[in-house]
């Protein structure tokens, strides 16, 4: 279940209207009506708001639900740990800093190479406004992992530093972009995720002043 899900249940179970519930936040019906429609994101201050006003944590107001998610089979403790620490570094040290830039591997490509001992990470995409592109990890030359995406800014407000930054802040349990939660000044960083490093997808979105102005889809997962 998605924040505007969530938000449409928890004010139908208190029997509120959306011109009520932005009575108690101090916001306009439309600010509301943007959110339950996926059109916009509350910042922080909004976010406390509804936390307090629903009893529920932010996390839980924020974190997808994973109805049915995926399981990794056969799962080795050892090599997953040890994928998720190398992940978590190979992203940190290429696209979100700016380093280890490659030579483009195909016509026009912007590419990103890491590497540790057996362990391989590329990163490479095509566009810019619209893109599309894949990580993936390979153990010993053998791929064993990879991440697909495709995005696209949608307004001239988005500037790629703050992504960067949110970037940065990959989280350790499950390296796949970046944080659950990121804000900066004017601009937000969601990003809902299903699934397990095994197999996943999700999405990430930026907000201006609780406009989006950025989206990406990605999935992925284990190819060994």
């Amino acid at each position: 279940m998605n924040f505007n899900e969530k938000l449409q249940h928890l004010r139908a179970s208190r029997k509120l209207s959306q011109e009520e519930l932005a009575g108690h936040l101090d916001v306009s019906r439309q600010a509301v009506t943007k959110w339950e429609n996926g059109q916009a994101f509350p910042d922080f201050p909004n976010l406390v708001r509804l936390s307090e006003l629903f009893g529920v944590s932010i996390d839980r107001l924020i974190r997808q639900e994973e109805e049915c998610a995926p399981a990794l089979l056969d799962p080795d403790p050892a090599s997953e740990k040890a994928l998720r620490r190398f992940l978590m570094r190979a992203k940190q040290r290429t696209y979100a800093s700016g380093q280890n830039t490659a030579p483009p591997s195909r016509p026009q490509s912007h590419d990103f190479r890491y590497s540790e001992q057996d362990y391989l990470y590329i990163d490479t995409y095509l566009g810019s406004r619209n893109f599309t592109g894949e990580e993936a990890v390979w153990i010993r030359d053998t791929p064993v992992w990879a991440l697909n995406y495709y995005g696209v800014s949608l307004d001239e407000t988005f500037y790629s530093a703050f992504l960067k930054e949110a970037l940065s802040q990959v989280p350790a349990e499950l390296p796949l972009r970046g944080p659950e939660y990121f804000r900066n000044e004017d601009f937000t960083y969601v990003c809902r995720t299903q699934g397990t490093l095994g197999q996943f997808q999700g999405e990430e979105a930026i907000y201006c002043r609780e406009v989006r102005i950025y989206t990406c889809f990605f999935h992925g997962g284990r190819l060994s």
